[in-house]
This record gives C-alpha cells, sequence and structure tokens, in this order.
C-alpha cells in the first residue's frame, strides 16, 4: 500500500527552486530520475528530492505543464520528522513568489529600493526605475 500524495504548484524555474530550499536550509539533490522514498521503501522518481533526516523524502516532479509537483509520504514525513505538510508548503511558496518577484523586477530593470518583513509574514517591495 503506497501513501504517495502529488501536490500541484504553480512552481515552474527550477533554479529559482533549488534556491528556495537552499534558503529553507533543506539538503536536496538534482537529477532527472531520483528516487522519492516512502512507506515500506516504496518509491516515486522526481527531479528534485529533499532530504528530511529519516527514511523518507520529499521530491518534487517536473509535470507535462512544465510546473512541478510536490509528491511525498505526507503520512511517514509528519509521523518519523518535524516537517509539516502545510507548514512546508507554504515556506516553499512564499520564498519562492519572493524570489520569482526579485528576478521578474531585475529583468524589467528596475531597482528595489526598500524590502520588508511585515509582521504577518508578507513581504513589501518598494521598486523604483532607475535614475
Amino acid at each position: 500500500m503506497s501513501h504517495f500524495s502529488q501536490v500541484k504548484t504553480q512552481i515552474t524555474d527550477q533554479i529559482l527552486l533549488e534556491e528556495t530550499l537552499r534558503q529553507l536550509e533543506y539538503e536536496f539533490q538534482t537529477g532527472e530520475d531520483l528516487p522519492i522514498y516512502g512507506y515500506q521503501d516504496n518509491t516515486e522518481l522526481g527531479q528534485i528530492v529533499v532530504d528530511t533526516g529519516g527514511r523518507y523524502s520529499i521530491g518534487f516532479q517536473r509535470q507535462e505543464d512544465n510546473t512541478y509537483a510536490v509528491c511525498t509520504d505526507w503520512w511517514g514525513i509528519k509521523r518519523t520528522t518535524k516537517i509539516q505538510e502545510e507548514e512546508f508548503m507554504q515556506d516553499v511558496n512564499r520564498v519562492y513568489a519572493h524570489l520569482a518577484i526579485k528576478k521578474q523586477v531585475a529583468e524589467q530593470g528596475l531597482i528595489i529600493e526598500e524590502e520588508k518583513v511585515l509582521e504577518n509574514g508578507d513581504i513589501e517591495l518598494v521598486v523604483v526605475e532607475p535614475v
């Protein structure tokens, strides 16, 4: 019996995803067909696999539409690590979105004049055109 589940994301940029995981201080591997470990050593394959410090791993699988889905055995992750599904997904989405916005700002030739984290965790950027 497999406990794997797959969660769709809006993540499309592998480089930004890797930087997101680095900023969140996760150890991970990248490759084409890396094993994602789940219940009773069942595996799925992914392109980015996060080491959770236990026998279960969290994988990111590239989809046909070029987004990434998170594939893991959350049942096992919950029981063997301190990682919680909702918090992990929120953290990844928040940091990825922040990096994606900063990349887009740079691509448009704009400058981030100010950046601050609000009490609720939102990030506020003040962007200006170069003089």
